[in-house]
């Protein structure tokens, strides 16, 4: 669906191999060697497990793909995630090609699981709604319709649930919208969102109160823009659109988060800039093509919030260099965090109206696949996988000229937390994994849970591994994490 050559490059020079597979669905379909009757795969295999979790009270919903039983599954925890109940499944995908877990939200006793597939050489979007606290499941197709759906993306706010997603449709790809009041059960017609001339991509939503805000990017002004539309009647109507990025150059992949009355967006923008060898004395012909070809460019973060709900916004303000920005916030504390060249992450917060300035936080890694930003009240959790050196995992450490020889993915999970609302942070800290697929994390209350899948050696050249998946929660000081398998 990404067929720009600018916003292709955007990905490309992220550097992020991994994270531009998951996006345009290259790799998604999972590689296995079933050897001896045992549930094997390929240790250099491209597969995604997909775990996506969410905490409602004391109740834990943590949710996968399973490429080997060829379904959706479940597990629930009533206590915290102290216990759990056995696993159950939530749709069977036999037939389904290319299965991607996307989301899930919990509200009460209503739990909304979201995954997108190929069925007969079509991409659709499909929802399994609990009206019980996860106990059964009913699937539904969401798209249902003649072109291909992906992308999808999930929240709610009470019983209103809201799912957008990338449509093809109308010959060009469009967001789509639907909008559940009765927790997931029923939902309304398809609403188009973007409704523009131009390919419309990444779209990204979150809901407060009666009001959803949704913002997305699109190239019908002749480069990449990020655009935004707000509904404040539970989904029924929406506000005209507005461009949020400056038209000079391609700009998207945008994150967003709401707290109350107040909305923050953050983005990338690929800003082109000449060299300094680009001089030219005027007598060569070929100098406008040579400077063309000199040309590079570099990915800036920008943000721009609203306090008004998105009726109005601040002027975007450039924040810093890198790619794949995250924002969440929560009371008057908003923090962005995005990926720097050289396998570092860097920091942002604003505190009301007030930008502080960013500040680089030191990875020791080779490359960083992803990163994960939550806030809860004053306390800052960051959560990075990569090939990060040193790790302990379920192996003893390995140094980094073991790490790079090793022909196998050996992504750990290293987690950095503040108690001060990011002023200072703890140590990185290994939580777990040396061959970690997939991670989902979450803070509540006092507590950081992360859900992961893992490929874990089964031979000692570890040339076959088995899927395992695993829970691991912290609630003291310390960020001391107490890990369990939970398959």
């Amino acid at each position: 669906m990404i067929r720009d050559k600018g916003i292709i490059l955007m990905l490309i020079s992220s550097l992020l191999a991994y994270a531009v597979m998951q996006y345009i669905g290259i790799g998604v379909i999972p590689l296995r060697s079933i050897i001896e009757g045992e549930d094997l795969m390929l240790a250099n295999s491209m597969l995604d497990a997909d775990v996506v979790m969410d905490v409602e009270g004391s109740d834990v919903y943590i949710a996968w793909y399973d490429p080997v039983k060829d379904a959706v599954m479940l597990k629930a925890s009533n206590d915290g995630g102290s216990t759990f109940r056995e696993p159950i499944l939530v749709s069977s995908t036999e037939g389904v090609d290319g299965v991607r877990v996307r989301g899930i939200v919990a509200k009460g006793s209503y739990v909304n699981l979201l995954w997108s597939g190929e069925v007969d050489g079509q991409y659709d979007i499909f929802l399994g709604n609990s009206k019980d606290g996860a106990l059964t499941f009913s699937t539904i197709n969401l798209s249902n319709n003649d072109g291909d759906s992906e992308y999808p993306t999930i929240d709610a706010s009470g019983p209103t649930v809201y799912v957008a997603w990338v449509d093809l449709t109308y010959g060009n790809s469009e967001i789509l919208l639907r909008v559940s009041r009765d927790g997931g059960s029923t939902f309304s017609d398809v609403m188009n969102v973007s409704n523009s001339d131009g390919e419309s991509e990444a779209p990204v939503l979150v809901a407060e109160g009666s009001n959803v805000y949704l913002a997305w990017h699109d190239n019908t002004q002749g480069v990449f823009a990020v655009m935004f539309r707000a509904g404040y009647d539970d989904g029924n109507t929406f506000s005209d659109p507005v461009i949020l990025s400056n038209l000079d150059h391609d700009s998207g992949f945008v994150s967003m988060d709401v707290e109350g009355s107040s909305l923050y967006t953050v983005w990338m923008s690929k800003e082109y800039a000449s060299n300094s060898s680009n001089s030219s004395d005027g007598g060569d012909d070929d100098s406008s093509s040579r400077k063309k070809k000199e040309e590079v460019y570099e990915f800036s973060i920008y943000a721009r919030y609203s306090n008004d709900g998105g009726r109005s916004f601040s002027e975007a303000v450039s924040i810093g260099k890198g790619i794949s920005p995250i924002v969440k916030a929560d009371g008057p504390l908003a923090c962005i965090v995005w990926i720097v060249e050289g396998g570092g992450v860097q920091f942002a917060s604003m505190y009301g109206k007030d930008m502080r300035d960013a500040i680089t936080i030191g990875i020791d890694a080779h490359a960083i696949r992803s990163v994960m930003l939550d806030v809860e009240g004053n306390t800052v959790s960051m959560l990075v996988v990569g090939e990060v050196y040193g790790a302990k995992g379920k192996s003893e450490s390995k140094s980094k000229s073991e790490s790079e020889s090793e022909n196998h993915s050996s992504n750990s999970i290293v987690y950095i937390g503040s108690r001060d609302s990011g002023l200072t942070f703890s140590s990185t800290k290994v939580v777990e994994g040396l061959m970690v697929d997939d991670v989902s994390m979450l803070s509540k209350g006092r507590g950081v849970y992360i859900a992961w899948s893992e490929k874990v050696c089964v031979e000692p050249n570890c040339s076959h591994v088995k899927l395992g998946y695993y829970f691991g929660k912290s609630d003291d000081l310390n960020y001391r994490f107490t890990v369990k398998s939970i398959i």
